[in-house]
This record gives structure tokens, sequence and C-alpha cells, in this order.
């Protein structure tokens, strides 16, 4: 009605022309401004909803808008929407302590043994095991495990024959290793000795004499023995060394970072 009678006043009155002109021009800017605050306001509604979900929200007083204001120049106050209660905030997230790791029972058992006093049975030895064939070494220490031995008892593991492969270990730990191989039927090769000269089988040797062979089995013994020593971590690898050298297998130039010559 309003509309229509601005219209009619348009043609009865034409002095009025330019006010009515500027009166549609706001009339229309408010419409806009209108369409863009609904908008506003369900995207207000829709981002409140993701970020309290169990809250309801009022429904927004259309009505307000729904009709012309008064005077174009009247502006509508603002609604602003209710904050949500204290309630409906969300518990603040805990943070756990991390777990302390708890100590392996092997890593307690080496600690315990910096309190316990020093063996009798001080020394190392190779244990001589029967295989069927050659794998590669992580293999076989990943076998040694499926036996529930604890491989990290067994400082070295090498083939110094065929079908036969050799595990360095410290005699506190001889007893417990024969127990446990027994278990699987499994026999150590006591008899085999590496220094034996008779172990060379190599036919170009055969023209050797046995004092020969026997400084060549030595010599490859301790070829295979001072690499193994060397991937030994400190402390056993100075007590291995050191064990070896007074059984006369090599000499101290071996290992001149254990022995400093002056």
């Amino acid at each position: 009605m309003y509309w229509i009678n601005c219209i009619a006043l348009h043609k009865t009155h034409p002095y009025y022309a330019p006010t009515l002109k500027q009166l549609q021009a706001e009339l229309y800017a408010a419409m806009a401004e209108i369409v863009q605050l609904q908008q506003q306001n369900a995207s207000l509604r829709e981002r409140l909803t993701q970020v309290y979900p169990a809250t309801e929200l009022p429904a927004a007083n259309l009505s307000a808008v729904a009709r012309l204001p008064e005077s174009p120049w009247q502006r509508q106050p603002s609604h602003k929407l209710p904050f949500p209660p204290d309630s409906e905030f969300p518990s603040p997230i805990k943070v756990a302590r991390p777990n302390i790791t708890k100590p392996l029972p092997s890593q307690a058992a080496a600690a315990a043994r910096t309190f316990s006093p020093s063996s009798a049975n001080q020394g190392f030895k190779y244990l001589y095991v029967p295989v069927q064939r050659r794998i590669p070494i992580s293999q076989l220490r990943n076998r040694i495990r499926r036996l529930h031995i604890n491989s990290s008892h067994v400082l070295d593991i090498h083939y110094p024959d065929h079908h036969l492969v050799a595990l360095l270990i410290h005699n506190d730990y001889d007893s417990e290793l024969r127990s446990q191989l027994n278990k699987f039927a499994i026999t150590v090769r006591d008899e085999y000795d590496p220094l034996d000269p008779t172990n060379l089988r190599d036919p170009a040797w055969s023209k050797w004499s046995y004092q020969d062979k026997v400084d060549y089995a030595s010599g490859t013994f301790a070829d295979c023995l001072i690499p193994a020593i060397r991937r030994i971590r400190a402390p056993v690898q100075d007590a291995a060394a050191r064990f070896f050298i007074e059984k006369s297998f090599f000499g101290t130039e071996a290992f001149p970072e254990i022995f400093h010559h002056n």
C-alpha cells in the first residue's frame, strides 16, 4: 500500500519526484541489507550448531524484518544471539601423563650384575653346533631366539666349517645354553677343535708340514676371532680381548686402542 501511494504521489506531484527517488533507493538498500543480515544470521547459527551441537538456539525473530520500517532513516535494533551457558562448554581435555617404560627383564638382570661379585668362572668360549646349511647370520639369530635363547648372550656367530656354526659366549652362560639346546635335541660338538690341522680340508694343504698346518689353523682362527671381538660392545670387548690375548691367540697389537704402547 505504501508503494502504491508513493507511485500515485509521484504522478500527481512532480515536485516530489526527486524525494521519492531517494526514498526508493534507500528502500532498496534497506531490503538488500535485510537479506544480507538474514544470510549472516543463518551462517552464524550453522557455526554455533557445529561448535555447540547440544545447545538449542532460539528461532530468529523474522517478524521484525518482515515489515518495512516506519521511516527510511530508522534502524531496527540488532538482535544478538544468546551466549551458551557455562554448562554447555566442552570440558577441557586432560593430558595423560606419559607412562614410564618398565625395564625389560634382561635390562634389569644386567643392572643387577653391576652389584654382584665377580664370577669365579671368568673367560669366554666357543660352542660348536651342527647346522644343515649356511644362512645369513641375522636369520640365524632369529632362529636362536625362537628356541627361547637370549641372543644377547651370544657374542659372535660364524661358520668355521661345513655344516657347523660357532657361538661365542661367556663361560657363565655355558650351562644355561646347553640346557636350552638339549630341550630341542640339539647336540654340541665338543670334539671339534678349530686349531686341529685335520680340519684343513683343502687338498693343496696336504703337502704342508704338520707345523705349517698348525700355524695356518691358528692364524685362521685368529682372523675370525679379532673381528668378532671388535663387534662386541665395551666393557665386554675389553674383557674378551684380554682373555684371548692371555691364551696367546693373538698379541696386544691387534687392539692398540685397548693396550696403549709407548
